[in-house]
C-alpha cells in the first residue's frame, strides 16, 4: 500500500519499480496523489492507468474544490489555496473521476475479520493518525466496529501499532515523508503463518529531479508565495506548511504581515527553531 504522492513523479516511478519487483497481490494507493509536487498531471494520469485500487484524500478534495471556486475574497486565503488552485487547472479533465473515488474502502482477510484502507480515517480523510495520537483518540477514530486490520496515510510518518483488536498501518509517503528520512515510503503488508507481517519500505529516489521539476514547470510562480515552503518540505522531509501556519496565520490574517514577509521570516528560521515554536504554541 502506498500513500501521499503528492504529484512527486520520480518518487513514484522508484516505488512502482520496487512494487514490480515485489508483484503483490493487490496495490492500494490510499489518497493524495494530488496537489503539493511538480507533476500532478503525470502522478495522477499514472495511477489512473495503473489498475490500483485508488482512494480519495483531503488533498483531491481540495483540487476538486479549487477547480469548482472563482477564488476567495481573502488575500491570506487566496494564498493559502494557490498550490490546490494551480493543480485543478492541471488535472481539470480528471476531476469528474477523482470526485467518484472512496476514502475507504474494505475487504475481508484470510483470517475472516475485516481490513479496512483509508487515507485517513473510515469516517474521514481529513484526520490522521500520528505516533503520538492517544488509545484513547485512536479508539474513537477507528470506530465501533474495529477491522483486524486498518491501512492508512495521510499524517505523512510511517508507524506500525496495536490498537485493542486492531493492527494499525501507517505506511507514510511516497513523496514527502516528514519523519526527517526523504526517502519515498510505501507499506508491504504480507499475511503469513496466521498473522500479518508488515514491513515498511524506504526506496531512494532522485530529490534533485523534483528541485528541477519546480523550476521546469513554474510552480513557484503558479502556486504561489507557499511553494518555497513545500520545497523546504521535500528537502528536509519535514512539515512546514502547518508549522508555518500555527506560527504566521493570525498575524497574516490581521493585517499585520505580508505573505512575503512572513515566508521570508519562516525561511529564515532553523529546523529547531520551528519545532521549538511550534510545540510551544501547539500545546497551549
Amino acid at each position: 500500500m502506498l500513500a501521499d504522492i503528492h504529484g512527486n513523479l520520480p518518487a513514484l516511478e522508484a516505488v512502482a519499480a520496487e512494487i514490480d519487483l515485489l508483484n503483490p497481490d493487490l496495490v492500494f494507493v490510499a489518497g493524495d496523489f494530488q496537489n503539493r509536487g511538480p507533476n500532478p498531471r503525470e502522478v495522477t494520469k499514472f495511477v489512473a492507468q495503473s489498475g490500483w485500487t485508488l482512494l480519495r484524500g483531503n488533498h483531491e478534495d481540495y483540487v476538486i474544490r479549487q477547480s469548482q471556486s472563482s477564488g476567495s475574497q481573502d488575500l491570506t486565503e487566496y494564498y493559502n489555496w494557490m498550490p490546490a488552485r494551480w493543480t485543478a487547472d492541471l488535472t481539470s479533465d480528471f476531476v469528474d473521476s477523482i470526485r467518484k473515488l472512496p476514502i475507504s474502502t474494505t475487504l475481508i482477510g484470510p483470517d475472516k475479520l475485516t481490513i479496512t484502507i483509508a487515507h485517513g480515517s473510515a469516517r474521514s480523510n481529513n484526520e490522521g493518525f500520528f505516533p503520538t495520537t492517544t488509545e484513547a483518540k485512536a479508539r474513537e477514530m477507528i470506530g465501533n466496529d474495529p477491522p483486524g486490520l486498518l491501512c492508512v496515510g495521510h499524517s505523512h510518518l510511517p508507524f506500525v501499532r496495536q490498537v485493542n483488536a486492531t493492527l494499525l498501518v501507517n505506511v507514510g509517503a511516497v513523496g514527502f515523508p516528514f519523519d526527517g528520512d526523504r526517502r519515498a515510503s510505501f507499506g508491504l503488508i504480507t499475511w503469513d503463518r496466521d498473522r500479518w507481517e508488515v514491513e515498511i519500505r524506504r526506496v531512494k529516489y532522485a530529490v534533485e529531479e523534483v528541485l528541477e521539476q519546480f523550476e521546469k514547470v513554474n510552480f513557484y510562480q503558479g502556486a504561489g508565495p507557499l511553494s518555497r515552503l513545500i520545497r523546504r518540505e521535500l528537502e528536509s522531509a519535514r512539515p512546514h506548511l502547518t508549522p508555518f501556519e500555527c506560527l504566521f496565520g493570525s498575524l497574516l490574517r490581521e493585517g499585520k504581515l505580508s505573505i512575503q514577509n512572513a515566508v521570508e521570516a519562516y525561511m529564515e528560521m532553523s529546523q529547531s527553531e520551528i519545532e521549538e515554536q511550534f510545540l510551544r504554541i501547539f500545546r497551549k
